[in-house]
């Protein structure tokens, strides 16, 4: 375990230099808590699992990457790749596009990437997850990421993103400017094996690893 990262991604120079642009953009809107250091399996390719409560997530995963020296290939909701601009952007950035219609595509090309030495950063809710659906901070996983994790043999590495849904609410076409910033924290765990070929009993202990690191002060 240690600071030999796993091989930065073909597209770094892109993931870099937007990391620098968000990292800029995401002072005006949040006041950020995140560690200077993470502890990553020692030069080997690992899977961010993350929780997703806002679009501000993105944004702010991707600055702390950046400023810890990090990249990854994040796995992206499909029908964002249509979309003008941000499509062409993600595609720049080394994104992968998910969708129901292209999850076995979408897992293959993540496990080929890991076993190519390059990490991937996945949200194993799926989708951005109202307050209501998580009533324990967290909402219910979906299994791809065990399946993606036990096929590549790569260690999961938790992360907890607490207080995005203030800077930008689900709904909202936009982050909302405040004149005293909402305190966003990102708080990482340390890596760990999942311990079974059940995937569904895999993605609990992963919601339940992230659960418990948003409840770190």
């Amino acid at each position: 375990m240690g600071h030999h990262y796993s091989k930065p991604i073909l597209q770094v120079r892109s993931f870099r230099r937007n990391g620098k642009a968000l990292s800029v953009f995401s002072r005006i809107f949040a006041k950020v808590d995140a560690p200077k250091h993470i502890v990553t399996p020692n030069g080997e390719p690992f899977i961010f699992a993350a929780n997703h409560r806002s679009f501000f997530d993105f944004i702010i995963a991707w600055k702390v990457l950046y400023e810890l020296g990090l990249t990854c290939h994040c796995l992206i909701r499909a029908d964002l790749f249509e979309k003008p601009l941000i499509g062409g952007w993600l595609k720049r950035n080394g994104c992968i596009p998910t969708s129901k219609a292209t999850r076995e595509k979408a897992e293959e090309l993540a496990i080929s990437l890991l076993s190519e030495g390059y990490s991937v950063a996945v949200m194993p809710e799926g989708r951005l997850v109202p307050e209501v659906d998580r009533p324990d901070g967290v909402g219910q996983g979906r299994p791809g990421i065990s399946r993606i994790a036990n096929a590549a043999n790569v260690s999961i590495l938790p992360v907890a993103i607490k207080g995005t849904d203030k800077v930008w609410p689900m709904g909202k076409a936009f982050p909302l400017f405040r004149f005293s910033r909402p305190a966003v924290t990102i708080r990482f765990g340390n890596p760990f094996k999942l311990p079974s070929n059940d995937d569904i009993v895999n993605v609990d202990i992963i919601m339940d690893e992230i659960k418990s690191l948003l409840q770190k002060r």
